[in-house]
């Protein structure tokens, strides 16, 4: 899985990009798992996703939740 250098999240501008992101991208936690977008209110708070990978509990896949600027490591390529 690919990093997108079209989604950069750090520098002054990140928390803009974060809030802009749309439905259907995939996001890497902090924690190492993977989420798909499934619901962005572009409030700039928060994202809901869905989980579709996770290092330490595979059962928390299909779960959603949601995740925090600060829990966004990167934005990764869709499949």
């Amino acid at each position: 899985m690919e990093s997108s250098k079209k989604y950069d999240l750090s520098g002054v501008h990140g928390a803009e990009v974060f809030r802009d992101l749309a439905e259907g991208l995939k996001v890497k936690l902090t924690n190492g798992a993977v989420g798909k977008i499934v619901g962005n209110p572009r409030d700039g708070a928060f994202l809901l996703i869905q989980i579709v990978e996770h290092p330490t509990d595979p059962s928390r896949i299909g779960e959603e939740e949601a995740v925090f600027y600060p829990d966004v490591q990167e934005v990764t390529d869709p499949d």
